[in-house]
């Protein structure tokens, strides 16, 4: 191999996208801009694979950007599923503005995250209630939006003329309402102009400037002060006479002046690209910007989304049935204008089956079935609080059910047997399973010796595609309509509450209905039935609940093991665009699990959809366009480090066995190599053993990466990385967090070393039934290469891709593990890159030491 040149002189390039390269492009960079944007203008997509260092960001945004002008699209929108990515992503479009000259239109580039980052109130954990952010954040809306709306009766504490004289008083005659920005109050309007909005800003500026001069600290987030109390307020804070007992249920409570400054701006979100830095706004500048002009940031996300060039968020937004609908529906960013930049591709049919996965907890089929006997009492006249108007409920019940032809009284009785039957029976699953398992469980809880496990429940064999025991018996119970009539029942159950003047009640009912109508008419190849155990020791005060409800939360999931039929129609509803990621290959098993061999084929009409089009799709492959001399990459002539040949992980190297003996000398001679030592064992149980051995066996600090929360990864990393001459050596699993989207640039790492291949755990439930469900899909034997042995692979080649990432560095890549060889017994060479094949070589566990020594004395 010959080194590659360095970079491309932009000006020596025929091509308008180099005008969106903040330096000179490597070689591969000008190549894989021309490559996907030739797809990208067909309407296709490109699988981008491309080495650490090869610059597939900037390869997909200039792309993208350059079609956007070239109008194939009207935006970029990269996901990714990895925070630093995420950074990565900003940081390229801010850099690109930076190189823009003046006269050229920088790029308006916004971050997508969730209410949780962005609700003043949510930020600042000032939410009232134990409610989840979601649902706490809904009902300060819902009171905001009556106390706005344009038909509301609610008198604000605001006199006539207030507001530079904008709030008007009723033109009825003997009639002193206010009437806001109308002419007429509520009670003496003819008729609603259609066209005008459902709120009316005048109430809603009312409404802030009588938050506004409320006494108190201010809210304080972002590093800015909001114009309004640290603590929402209250409609007794606002409203002319307040009696809680003259309103509503649902129109009394805590609200939100952000909201309503939003709304009294009349969708103005009042906050610009140029808040960010270049032009580019994260969630800190947003969020600050917003809230001091004291609008809501939530809100204003949502109107500059459709206005960005680019949008950067995660899988989330692009793959989520329930935030898709979200991001298409309210801000319409994912459409046939849309671009997508897919980052980490290798990780998406995990994560997207995940996505694509449901579950109803038991707690959940409880709570509809409340839903569903409140409503039974309402419709009877007997439903409500104490001293609440049954009558009121009653006819507010009988007028919503009136809209339903197929749904009656009856039918709302029989989902409530359903839903009982359903929690009974979870009931008897896990008792069983309990007492099977661990025969006295409930003594060994009391005692503190039951393990704190999850466990799986199947609720069929995973190796066949039988309909599981669950359906059969809800089957003999019950008419084979039995899942469409609790779906129809469970909605109109909810629109009964939805409807109810005199209660804020949040239905569970239509999710839970939604959910045991999937059950009963997924195919059962691709969706596997299960009862999921999760352990949670907590106080069960209610006597209704079965005991084991004091250890485990349980709940009934369908599992999606073949996410390719989703993934492509999410894919085919968009301009085009690229899936990129350091470790690709092999692109036939990836273009297969990622839907977009789905793509290329194209559909006719008839087979399950409207006539769809072959899309283009196209692949490539950069390897590491740095100097060879600068790394060493071997694979390590050892005994596959398999669960059965490595034995128990004990530290004493004398009661090791062979095997694990071969691995733990080759450990010590490579975490004593120059500089920083990245160890990737095949799973965290592994790696327990091997800083405990290490410790012992080497001078370095020896670091443990733990399963644990983000703070405490980076902290870990912040320790691993610290310039002060010392060198250390970190140990983690092949499988963890810190060996994907970790920048360890420059001095901080010298050597990776990965042992074993790190397979998933093919004996739990989920695993055997999605290799079952691609032998079925696909052909037999392919379901343990294509959902095990590929993704191991790449776990692999992800992790020892992170010792070189520029032309100047350099560093060692070890293989412990014969597996790694070609024509070695049950071998994973082939799924290596086509360079990595090149370049690992086979070396000695005696030589291991001097290979080293020779290599970075050489440096």
């Amino acid at each position: 191999m010959t080194d590659a040149p360095r970079t491309v002189a932009r000006d020596s390039l025929d091509a308008r996208w180099s005008d969106w390269f903040p330096f000179d492009p490597y070689p591969q960079q000008a190549d894989g801009v021309e490559r996907a944007l030739a797809a990208m203008r067909d309407g296709g997509f490109l699988a981008l694979e491309g080495a650490c260092g090869t610059g597939k960001t900037l390869i997909a945004l200039a792309a993208g950007l350059q079609a956007v002008e070239e109008d194939v699209g009207e935006r970029v929108f990269a996901v990714t599923p990895v925070k630093q990515q995420l950074k990565q992503f900003v940081a390229e479009v801010r850099a690109i503005n930076a190189g823009r000259t003046d006269g050229e239109p920088p790029v308006d580039g916004l971050v997508v995250v969730g209410k949780r980052d962005l609700l003043p109130y949510a930020r600042t954990d000032a939410l009232p209630g134990t409610k989840s952010t979601h649902d706490a954040a809904g009902d300060l809306r819902e009171t905001t939006v009556s106390l706005v709306h344009r038909e509301s009766t609610h008198a604000l504490d605001v006199a006539p003329g207030a507001l530079d004289g904008r709030i008007n008083v009723c033109a009825a005659s003997d009639c002193d309402t206010l009437s806001y920005s109308e002419p007429r109050c509520p009670d003496h309007r003819e008729e609603r102009d259609e066209d005008a909005p459902w709120y009316d800003p005048v109430r809603a500026e009312a409404l802030c400037s009588l938050v506004e001069s409320m006494n108190g600290d201010r809210l304080e987030t972002a590093g800015v002060s909001a114009p309004y109390p640290d603590e929402p307020p209250h409609t007794r804070d606002v409203l002319d006479i307040y009696d809680a007992e003259e309103l509503p249920a649902g129109d009394a409570g805590y609200f939100d002046p952000f909201f309503s400054r939003f709304l009294a701006d009349e969708g103005w979100p009042g906050v610009d690209f140029s808040a960010g830095e270049q032009n580019v706004l994260d969630p800190e500048a947003l969020v600050a910007a917003a809230v001091q002009r004291g609008t809501c940031p939530h809100e204003c996300l949502a109107a500059l989304m459709p206005e960005a060039d680019v949008l950067v968020g995660n899988y989330n937004h692009a793959f989520d049935p329930i935030t898709r609908q979200l991001t298409a529906e309210k801000a319409g960013v994912l459409d046939g204008d849309t671009l997508l930049v897919v980052d980490e591709a290798h990780m998406l049919e995990e994560r997207v089956r995940d996505l694509l996965s449901e579950t109803c907890s038991l707690h959940a089929l409880r709570t509809a079935h409340r839903d569903l006997a409140l409503a039974r009492e309402y419709l009877s006249g007997n439903g409500g609080e104490p001293g609440s108007d049954s009558g009121a409920h009653q006819r507010h019940a009988r007028q919503t059910l009136a809209e339903f032809d197929s749904v009656d009284e009856r039918d709302l009785a029989f989902a409530q047997s359903v839903l009982e039957w359903a929690a009974a029976t979870v009931d008897d699953e896990v008792s069983e399973f309990l007492g099977s398992e661990f025969g006295d469980w409930s003594r060994q809880f009391a005692e503190g010796s039951l393990p704190e496990e999850d466990h799986e429940l199947p609720l069929r064999d995973p190796e066949s595609v039988e309909t599981d025991r669950f359906t059969d018996r809800a089957l003999s119970e019950f008419p084979d309509d039995v899942w469409t009539r609790v779906r129809d029942a469970c909605y109109v159950a909810g629109q009964v509450h939805e409807n109810d003047g005199q209660t804020d009640r949040t239905p569970t009912a239509p999710t839970v209905g939604r959910f045991v109508h999937q059950w009963g008419v997924l195919d059962h190849a691709t969706y596997f039935r299960e009862i999921e155990l999760e352990y949670s020791e907590k106080a069960v005060t209610d006597t209704t609940l079965p005991e084991w409800a004091e250890a485990f939360n349980a709940s009934l999931v369908l599992f999606n093991c073949i996410p390719r039929d989703p993934l492509a129609r999410v894919l085919d509803d968009l301009a085009g665009g690229v899936l990129m990621s350091a470790t690709l290959e092999p692109f036939d098993v990836f273009e297969r699990v990622s839907g977009l061999e789905l793509l290329s084929e194209g559909r006719e009409e008839g087979d399950g959809g409207e006539d769809r089009p072959p899309r283009r799709v196209e692949d490539a492959t950069y390897g590491l366009g740095f100097p060879p001399e600068n790394r060493a990459s071997w694979v390590l002539d050892l005994p596959a480090f398999t669960y059965r040949n490595r034995g128990p992980p004990v530290t004493d190297y004398e009661e090791m066995t062979r095997v694990r003996q071969s691995y733990a000398s080759a450990l010590v001679t490579a975490a004593r190599s120059h500089g920083n030592v990245l160890v990737c064992m095949p799973s965290y149980r592994e790696a327990e053993w091997a800083v405990d051995y290490l410790r012992e066996g080497t001078e370095k600090p020896v670091l443990r990466d733990r399963s644990s929360e983000s703070s405490e990864t980076d902290a870990m990393l912040g320790r691993f990385f610290q310039d002060d001459d010392t060198d250390r050596v970190l140990v983690t699993s092949a499988r963890g967090t810190v060996t994907e989207g970790v920048d360890y640039h420059g001095e901080r790492l010298h050597c990776v070393v990965v042992v074993g291949v790190p397979y998933a755990n093919t004996s739990t439930p989920r695993m055997g039934a999605v290799m079952n469900a691609y032998d079925r899909e696909f052909e037999q034997g392919s379901g343990f290469d294509t959902a095990v042995q590929v993704p191991a692979v790449r776990k692999s080649r992800q992790a020892f891709g992170r010792v070189i990432r520029g032309p100047d560095e350099a560093g060692v890549r070890l293989l412990f593990d014969r597996r790694y060889l070609p024509n070695a017994p049950r071998s994973v060479n082939a799924l290596l890159g086509e360079a990595e094949r090149e370049e690992f070589s086979a070396v000695s566990p005696d030589m291991l030491e001097l290979a080293l020594e020779q290599f970075w004395t050489s440096r």
